[in-house]
């Protein structure tokens, strides 16, 4: 199932999402690139520590993990695309350091659900 789900994700992120920094590049291919080297990077780690907050290695199966990451990374595409299409006179770096901000509160808000979930289920 694992497989299944991440090669489904792989395939979402790589063909069917926007690159989020087109915007600031005057040619396609310079955002393809810096979409490759840098944003998807950036892209990665918002994700993945997103899915950390949720997801516990070893305690859910791992296609969970991998199908909650696809989500993180979709959001986080439409989270820098929307910011960098509505504040049009920010840079690059600003609109990355909005993005981290708002992955911060996130990761606070899904992490106090899951430990609110677990403790009313442990107590009753």
């Amino acid at each position: 199932m694992y497989k299944t789900v991440n090669t489904l994700s792989a395939l979402i992120r790589q063909f069917y999402l926007p690159n989020p920094y087109e915007m600031y590049f005057n040619s396609n291919v310079y955002a393809d690139i810096f979409n490759i080297i840098i944003g998807g990077a950036i892209l990665h780690l918002f994700s993945f520590f997103l899915t950390s907050s949720i997801y516990e290695k070893g305690k859910n199966p791992s296609w969970i993990g991998s199908a909650v990451y696809c989500i993180n990374y979709i959001g986080n595409t439409f989270l820098i695309q929307y910011l960098c299409n509505t504040f049009l006179n920010l840079q690059i770096q600003n609109i990355i350091f909005i993005a981290f901000a708002v992955n911060v509160v996130l990761f606070v808000l899904f992490r106090w659900i899951k430990n609110t979930i677990s403790y009313i289920v442990v107590f009753g």
